[in-house]
């Protein structure tokens, strides 16, 4: 189901519209220095809970957090989200939301082979998505 582009390839035009998030795994243009860093404002909202319930309230917190930001935003720095105790399917969270409200990513691990990684093999917070699993756009 998900995308791969090359980055020469991508066309940010083309994707106008579309309800999935686009990911960029690598540098491209002023993303990344454009991109809008949400690990403060979402971890404020999570502090709002006790710690048993974060989980169950990370995807209202993330998607509150969103709201704030302009449409079509490219975000970085979630690195809240994978915090081991929370049992959630981040990349889940993702695509649900964009189809709500348009934006994209800044993946803060690593590809390859169709696959993004969070983290190093052996750390608690250690994490692989499978791209085909999800209706994202990842551009390399």
């Amino acid at each position: 189901m998900g995308a791969i582009i090359r980055a020469r390839d991508f066309s940010p035009e083309k994707q106008v519209g579309l309800l999935k998030p686009i990911i960029y795994c690598c540098s491209y243009g002023n993303v990344q220095s454009e991109a809008i860093s949400i690990n403060v404002p979402l971890a404020r909202e999570l502090l709002k809970f006790r710690p048993n319930r974060r989980s169950m309230r990370l995807e209202q917190c993330f998607s509150e957090v969103l709201d704030t930001l302009p449409d079509g935003v490219t975000i970085k720095d979630f690195d809240v989200i994978f915090n081991p105790q929370y049992q959630v399917d981040l990349l889940k969270i993702m695509v649900m939301a964009c189809r709500k409200k348009p934006f994209s990513i800044v993946w803060p691990g690593k590809y390859e082979n169709g696959m993004l990684f969070y983290a190093e093999e052996g750390y608690p917070d250690y994490k692989i998505f499978n791209i085909e699993d999800y209706d994202v756009t990842c551009i390399v």
